[in-house]
């Protein structure tokens, strides 16, 4: 993938996010389905099986005839659920399979890459990089190629936000994430502390700067 097709920065993301709403189409009484929502039964489309209860980021709600169709995004899901084809998205049709879901403060993270910046393309390409996905976990990935498995992938249990720093809870640990345990038991055992750091230009690419732990990471934001 070309450092182009950049992904855009969570706050970014977060005010293209705050135009999506469940809405009621007046002639149809069918959602229009843009943002989170849940599956509620398995979909199977070509080669990719989403179970239900999957929370799953949709756009591009369209008819056809009497059917109705949305198109579900694979790039924002869990390696576990994509890693069958290299389409970035599936349609489904919607017939009573879905449930809105509201956003949550891990909605506005995208894909970091460790590093205090972007120095070149392949050194984005070659550092561990951190996907926050759709289905609520966050994987670790060796290095930039995340089509290939990741180091892990731990289920997000609990969000929450303060200012510019997002807390993620887990219960399990987060391998090779710089988590800290704060609970010896139930859901919230393990906690990532997520803080932004704002927007950075080094001459180079602006980028969002974020520290995980005590450790940097970037996303970049587009040319200068």
């Amino acid at each position: 993938m070309k450092l182009k097709r950049l992904i855009i920065t969570g706050f970014g993301l977060a005010l293209g996010l705050a135009g999506f709403a469940g809405a009621a189409n007046a002639a149809t009484k069918t959602p229009i389905m843009n943002g989170p929502q849940v599956i509620t039964k398995t979909v199977k489309v070509g080669k990719v099986t989403i179970p239900a209860n999957t929370r799953v980021s949709v756009s591009g709600f369209t008819k056809k005839g009497n059917k109705q169709y949305v198109s579900v995004a694979l790039d924002s899901l869990t390696y576990q659920l994509r890693h069958v084809t290299k389409a970035t998205s599936i349609i489904v049709r919607v017939n009573h399979n879905f449930k809105s879901s509201k956003y949550t403060a891990m909605d506005q993270l995208s894909r970091m890459t460790k590093g205090k910046t972007f120095s070149s393309e392949a050194s984005y390409h070659q550092a561990p990089a951190i996907m926050f996905t759709a289905n609520q976990y966050v994987e670790y990935f060796s290095s930039g190629n995340v089509n290939k498995k990741p180091l892990s992938s731990t289920k997000v249990t609990k969000v929450r936000k303060s200012g510019n720093t997002t807390y993620l809870y887990a219960k399990k640990n987060m391998l090779k994430l710089p988590d800290k345990r704060v609970s010896k038991k139930g859901n919230y055992q393990y906690r990532l502390t997520i803080h932004y750091n704002g927007a950075k230009e080094d001459g180079i690419f602006p980028y969002a700067s974020y520290s995980v732990g005590s450790t940097y990471f970037y996303t970049p934001t587009g040319k200068a």
